[in-house]
This record gives C-alpha cells, structure tokens and sequence, in this order.
C-alpha cells in the first residue's frame, strides 16, 4: 500500500508541476485600407487695401492668410479657378469704389504634408486710381463682387 500511495503522489505532484500543453495554431489577417484624399482651407483673413485717391504709388493689400492642411504627399494647386491648372491670379474692379486692383498667391502649388501649411492671398492697387466717393472716405462695404473664391485642386 506504501508502494501505491507513494505512486499515487508522485503522479499527483507529476500533474501539478507540468501544466498540460494547449494546442495553438496562427494565421496571418491582410488589412486593406482606402484612404480618401482630401484638402482643407483654414479660414482666410480678409484682404485689406488703404487706398488715396489718385495715389502716386501702388498700394499694397494686406491680411490675405490662411493655412492649407492636404494628405500627407499628395501635390495640389492653388488658384482663382476650378480647373486643372488654376488662374494664379484674378483682376476684377470692386463695383462699390470703382478701384480696380489685382489678387495673387504667396505660392500656387505644394505637396500635402497633413499638417497646416502657410499662405497668403496677395493683392495690389494700380496708382492715379480716381475711385468712387461721396464722402471724405468710403468703404467697400456695399459691393456685390467683394467676395472672391480661392480654389484647391487635387
């Protein structure tokens, strides 16, 4: 019986000690991915002339910027158009003030890099301008072509 028990105890400590091997196995999963591309303007600062009539010198615009965010490596263009290769600049005369100026871009291409890029829409105001005026100063407040559109293509 000694002989029994001691076997009976040395399988029992037998089973404790090594736990019993479960089965596995492995397989590989493929992930696919469809990524959208996409570019995003920030808001874009207005465009501010001061402007004297009949000014000896071109005037200069201020304000203009905005920030770019495109798919990280993805190229596009900026322009005054919708079309493959956008306008890079626009001429147009505010119908309020009578001034004529012309709009640009600090730059007109550039590759997505998924962070805000800088920007700036430029603008200048050709000198001897007389303009529109009843007062001693106006503003372009009541023009109904004062807003322009600043296009991304991708």
């Amino acid at each position: 019986m000694k002989k029994f028990f001691a076997g009976s105890v040395m399988a029992l400590a037998g089973l404790l000690a090594s736990p019993a091997q479960a089965a596995n196995d492995s397989a590989s999963v493929s992930v696919t991915i469809n990524l959208t591309s996409k570019c995003v303007f920030g808001t874009i600062a207005p465009v501010v002339f001061a402007y004297t009539s009949f000014q000896a010198t071109l005037a200069n615009a201020t304000g203009g910027t905005f920030n770019m965010k495109c798919t990280n490596t993805m190229p596009y263009k900026i322009g005054f158009t919708n079309a493959a290769t956008p306008a890079t600049t626009e001429a147009t005369t505010d119908n309020a003030v009578n001034l004529a100026y012309t709009l640009g871009l600090s730059a007109t291409t550039g590759t997505g890099s998924g962070v805000d890029q800088p920007y700036t829409v430029t603008g200048t105001m050709a000198l001897g301008q007389g303009g529109t005026c009843l007062t001693a100063s106006c503003t372009n407040t009541a023009a109904t072509n004062k807003v322009r559109t600043v296009y991304v293509v991708y």
